[in-house]
């Protein structure tokens, strides 16, 4: 097999860090002989495709190529530049005139798949990290080799196993088409990001919706499989009153709203687990868990911790079990519930769910369904997991938002009222002097006294006899 040319992924950072989240793609879309019905039925709806996914996926900042691939041959080069630019407006044009290619020969062009591939990483990415989307018919045949069987085997073995290429998904269509000499039943877009920021990038069009108003079907995953297997799907909090649970807007985080009053150290948590691992059923794995926090980690257990026979996007009953970081929740009368002021304090976590000795199978409907679109092409075989894949892990967001009542807030304020009028009393009535009448040697006398002060006494021939002295009460 051929091995992918890449530049270092050094040059992948450094020209993306100053771009913000813009990002290169390139749509090769594939023109050999085997996709002649694509080109020559009047039915197809192949470039129309190849358009509204290219619309969907690119921002209007996205540095954009659109190319068409078969096989270098003669003076024919594969893949040719169709056209690039700034966001995706201008690849229905540039695909419209677009046909079946030729060999100087004039027979029509094979196709190799890891040449266009490779050549559009170090061509037009310039070794940077980019996607890249492709169009074809699933039959890899350089040469025109007779063994487009074994050709894509080692095309699928480029996808699982070369380090700089970070995500692939595929998404399976079927689109019947007929032409002269050829006819299909399905076509393949696969999407390749080539180094991490273009799987963050590829996860974000991912999320937020885009690839799905063209692409209805969710896609099926190639690589990574280690990754965001399972989701907690929550139902109900177990002998805690007053305890909301919900999915977040993303529908992975985990929101659990609850009273200060009612925050106990240790909850359990009715819910499932959802098989995220399209196109694979969880044969047999074990489950394990643990939360994450600022306070640091601590372990969850989930009941029962044993998975078999899940199917792609289906559930599994389970009870969770976690105890809260009490230390980091904040009490009644601290500052943070004080200053929240009767609203909610919000705690950030992370539930981590780890699967080992885990064992994967393709699901038969898949492998049904692709076995008719694409007859005689070994692409089940690019689903199975790689041998060293034994484990796979899903970190789910977790807010727990409590929320604090006034009851503290107006009991401070109260008080502090109070304080407030004691000491303008104070300062309004305790500084005026009082008249009192005492005796000295027999003989009446009055004298003025202010708070918390004194006056020394004397008699009649100016003799000190004594001393007076005021606190807030009589002298």
């Amino acid at each position: 097999m051929r091995k992918l040319l890449v530049y270092p992924l050094l040059v992948v950072f450094g020209a993306v860090s100053t771009q913000l989240h813009a990002m290169q793609q390139a749509f090769l879309v594939q023109n050999s002989g085997w996709m002649e019905p694509f080109y020559v039925d009047s039915t197809s709806q192949f470039k129309p495709l190849v358009a509204a996914v290219a619309a969907a996926v690119s921002a209007a900042d996205d540095t954009t190529y659109t190319l068409a691939f078969n096989q270098s041959s003669g003076t024919s080069v594969s893949p040719v530049l169709l056209g690039m630019g700034r966001g995706a407006s201008d690849v229905s044009r540039q695909i419209a005139s677009l046909s079946v290619a030729r060999k100087d020969s004039g027979a029509l062009a094979d196709t190799d798949f890891q040449e266009a591939i490779s050549r559009t990483i170090t061509g037009q990415f310039k070794g940077a990290s980019g996607i890249v989307w492709i169009f074809t018919n699933n039959r890899n045949s350089p040469n025109n080799d007779p063994k487009t069987a074994e050709r894509n085997r080692e095309f699928y073995r480029l996808l699982h196993m070369e380090p700089s290429i970070t995500k692939t998904l595929a998404f399976p269509l079927r689109m019947p088409v007929q032409g002269k000499l050829y006819a299909a039943k399905g076509l393949m877009i696969y999407a390749l990001a080539y180094g991490k920021p273009a799987s963050d990038a590829l996860d974000r069009i991912l999320s937020d919706g885009r690839i799905a108003k063209v692409l209805t079907q969710a896609p099926a995953r190639l690589k990574p499989i280690d990754q965001d297997a399972m989701r907690i799907v929550p139902e109900a909090m177990k002998d805690v009153p007053g305890v909301q649970l919900s999915l977040g807007s993303d529908q992975r985080t985990l929101v659990v709203d609850v009273d200060a009053a009612s925050v106990v150290p240790t909850m359990t948590m009715s819910g499932s687990l959802q098989n995220l691992f399209y196109p694979y059923v969880i044969k047999s794995a074990n489950v394990e868990a643990a939360l994450e926090g600022p306070f640091g980690r601590s372990a969850v257990m989930v009941t029962p911790s044993v998975i078999n026979d899940l199917a792609p996007a289906s559930k599994q009953a389970v009870d969770v079990r976690f105890a809260l970081p009490m230390a980091q929740v904040p009490s009644l009368w601290s500052a943070q519930a004080l200053s929240a002021m009767g609203k909610r304090v919000i705690l950030p976590l992370n539930v981590e769910i780890s699967l080992s000795t885990q064992r994967l199978v393709l699901s038969d409907a898949f492998t049904a369904e692709m076995g008719e679109l694409f007859p005689g092409d070994p692409i089940s075989e690019v689903f199975l997991p790689p041998d060293s894949v034994k484990g796979s892990t899903a970190r789910v967001p977790l807010l727990l938002r409590i929320q604090y009542p006034l009851t503290p807030v107006i009991a401070l304020m109260g008080a502090i009222l109070v304080l407030v009028a004691g000491v303008a009393s104070l300062a309004i009535f305790g500084g005026r002097a009082r008249r009192y009448e005492i005796l000295v040697d027999g003989s009446k006398r009055h004298v003025a006294l202010k708070p918390f002060s004194s006056l020394a006494v004397k008699d009649v021939e100016g003799r000190y006899v004594g001393s007076l002295k005021r606190s807030l009460g009589r002298p």
